[in-house]
């Protein structure tokens, strides 16, 4: 197993698709594995990832259809105080919707495949944080790979 990474990112926009999948194959490169996994985890429940495509136009429709199924406009639970009583920050923001639209269109890890020293992505596939309640300053994807090592490579421990 190699050492765990974080990958932070900003977020400037309430809803946006921010392209983790440079740090990702950074991290992979630098890991010295040849086969293997990596696994990302989103530590955040107002955002997420996802695999999809590059795509402007996509980026839009997923936008639409979020707001769509989860609209900001609601009267969420989850945003009523009187009612809510766990996990209250101080200066605890009305985001109902967020959380819905994390449940529904993203996960709070992937894991993909390490073949020949590389991320296994598709053509089109693209790691990305999805982020449902910005702008925020930092988030966070935690990385992990663990595997077989590159002939020559300096890593131990990764047999599994």
């Amino acid at each position: 197993m190699c050492e765990p990474a974080r990958l932070t990112v900003a977020s400037d926009r309430p809803f946006q698709l921010i392209d983790v999948t440079e740090g990702t194959t950074a991290y992979v490169a630098a890991s010295g594995l040849a086969h293997g996994v990596a696994h990302l985890s989103c530590p955040h429940t107002s955002c997420g990832l996802l695999v999809t495509e590059l795509e402007d136009g996509l980026h839009e429709d997923l936008e639409r259809l979020l707001d769509t199924l989860a609209p900001t406009t609601t009267p969420w639970a989850h945003d009523d105080l009187e009612r809510r009583h766990q996990n209250i920050e101080p200066d605890e923001r009305k985001n109902g919707w967020s959380h819905m639209r994390a449940a529904l269109a993203t996960q709070p890890s992937l894991t993909v495949p390490i073949l020949e020293g590389a991320l296994a992505l598709g053509q089109w596939q693209r790691l990305f944080l999805v982020e449902l309640d910005g702008p925020r300053p930092a988030r966070t994807v935690v990385l992990q790979a663990w595997g077989r090592p590159r002939p020559g490579s300096s890593v131990e421990g990764t047999h599994g």
